[in-house]
């Protein structure tokens, strides 16, 4: 069945496995595409903005992923964890006579919220937000089980990593993409259990290297080009990668000599009957993106160890049967329309930021209650009875069967991670009604001392630079080097950045091919495959069984 979204005009199916779902799940069928309504979900997930506030409840000075202007109060971390405040105190009585949302965002801009995204413990990584046990960590989002990591998102169980976007496993890595089980790999991507290299694309157990795509368990490779032992380190020897200038002129080189990539049609191993990218041990994942060890999974991003759930976007973590959910993870079952609830949740629909908590309906900030509306205390008979007349009147009023609207979002558009997947000017995300916050410049010319310009050597690059303010030089914007980051690359031998943090990010981030798939013909045995490489990419695509007979 071919349906329209309502959102971007854009024609979209509804299968045999959605419809059976969706009556399992009693809700409706969806009238956005999935695209749409993943960037429905991503509006209310803000990584990478930090505030400085103080504690609604301590008065203590805080980081906080939401700035002072937001309308609900926001508590530190261990304040929200305190007995010393309780949510039920906010509960009030649902009024048949309004609408669901209005009601629900009454109640929400009421109830407090925890300050930054943390599952404990985390130690010396205050600045870390959607993330847990970190320690001597900063600026890293979405990052589980790391150490001594600085700058980068989706990195887990790694150890020194600077720079980076979607690391699982790695050590001493910076500036790479989508690598897992690497050791001291530089200005990489898509690489596995490869170490001692740089500027290597779609690498698997190599050694030793030094621009190369496609290559497996190789070593002293230049270029793709094989090289004896003695002629690879005499070409190190004559390689600067401590000089800004020289790295540059290398990366130019790379992007020119290795423009002719061989590509499988999509990332990841070991899946059945799936589609998507960056797919890792997932079974019947339909159009799927950077899940691991899924199975019956539909139109999901950023999970693992997930069954039968549809349209859920991070976290995971063996949940099942959630269905359009944001930040859900921990041993969850039954979750509908509900943003950031961990931890044992269970039969929970349109809940916000909960934990621990069953047989909950329209709730904010609970821990461990069960029947509750509106954050009031209901017996098991009233919740039961009360919960069919509120669906029944969100029906009447058209409100049931989709996600919180981008409007009502916590976070303006362009705090979100929807603005990274769909970028749009301030004008069209205030014509669509939705929020957008207007940054500081940040251009102090007295912060800190006076701009200066970095050595282009790593070895002409004296202590006092961790004092002074550098400069952007695409944005503009001012930023500084911490000692922990100068001293990994002195160790590592590498030049001191460029460019902010947050442009560096932008920048990894276009290195990833987007959450769309085409339809395309394998390069060599022409069978159709579905792809994220658009069919005006350069690279030759393969399907998966003809790809392993070229690079293998």
């Amino acid at each position: 069945m071919q349906k329209t979204c309502r959102q971007c005009s854009a024609p979209f199916g509804i299968f045999p496995e959605d419809k059976k779902f969706y009556r399992e799940m009693g809700v409706p069928e969806p009238a956005l595409c999935p695209f749409c309504r993943m960037i429905r979900r991503l509006a209310y997930r803000n990584e990478r903005h930090l505030y400085h506030r103080k504690c609604d409840l301590t008065g203590r000075q805080i980081i906080s992923a939401f700035s002072t202007d937001k309308p609900f109060p926001v508590y530190s971390i261990d304040a929200w964890w305190s007995d010393d405040w309780d949510p039920l105190s906010f509960g009030r009585e649902f009024n048949m006579s309004r609408p669901f949302f209005g009601q629900f965002f009454e109640l929400r801009d009421r109830v407090p919220r925890m300050a930054l995204q943390q599952q404990q413990p985390m130690e010396n990584s205050e600045y870390c937000n959607c993330a847990s046990k970190n320690r001597n960590c900063y600026l890293i989002f979405s990052s589980n089980r790391s150490e001594e990591c600085y700058y980068g998102s989706w990195i887990n169980d790694a150890r020194n990593c600077i720079d980076n976007l979607n690391l699982d496993q790695c050590d001493l890595c910076y500036e790479c993409v989508s690598c897992r089980s690497c050791y001291r790999l530089l200005w990489s991507r898509d690489c596995i259990n490869c170490s001692d290299s740089a500027f290597l694309r779609s690498c698997t157990g190599c050694k030793n290297c030094f621009g190369g795509s496609n290559l497996v368990n190789r070593q002293y490779v230049v270029f793709n080009v094989q090289k004896t032992k003695e002629q690879y380190e005499a070409f190190l020897k004559e390689v600067n990668v401590g000089s800004f200038a020289v790295v540059e002129r290398i990366r130019e080189k790379v992007d020119a000599e290795l423009a002719d990539l061989k590509a499988k049609e999509y990332h990841g191993a070991n899946i059945e009957a799936s589609s998507g990218d960056y797919l890792r041990d997932c079974r019947r994942a339909h159009l799927c993106f950077e899940c691991d060890r899924c199975e019956d999974v539909r139109y999901c991003q950023c999970i693992y160890d997930a069954r039968d759930c549809m349209d859920h976007s991070y976290w995971g973590g063996r949940a099942e049967r959630c269905y359009d959910c944001q930040a859900c993870g921990y041993d969850l079952h039954d979750l509908k329309f509900c943003n950031l609830c961990w931890s044992g949740c269970s039969d929970l629909i349109y809940c916000d930021h909960c934990f621990s908590c069953q047989y909950c309906f329209g709730c904010v900030s609970l821990k461990k209650k069960q029947y509750c509306i509106f954050n009031r205390q209901y017996s098991r008979e009233e919740y039961e009875n009360l919960v069919p007349q509120i669906i029944t009147h969100m029906k009447e009023s058209g409100e049931w069967g989709q996600f919180f609207p981008v409007a009502q979002s916590p976070f303006a558009y362009n705090e979100s991670l929807a603005q990274e997947h769909d970028p749009l000017p301030k004008t069209e995300v205030v014509r669509r009604g939705w929020q957008w916050h207007e940054e500081e410049d940040g251009r102090k010319e007295n912060y800190l001392g006076p701009p200066v310009i970095a050595p282009d050597d790593i070895l002409n690059v004296p202590d006092a630079i961790c004092s002074q303010i550098l400069t952007c030089s695409v944005t503009g914007r001012p930023f500084k080097i911490i000692p922990q980051e100068l001293k990994f690359y002195r160790e590592t031998g590498i030049p001191l950045p460029r460019r902010c943090p947050d442009q560096r990010h932008a920048e990894r981030m276009s290195l990833r091919n987007p959450r769309t798939l085409w339809k395309r013909t394998c390069a060599k045995c022409q069978k159709s495959i579905e792809t994220s490489y658009a069919p005006e990419r350069p690279e030759k695509v393969y399907c998966e069984e003809c790809y392993l007979k070229e690079v293998y």
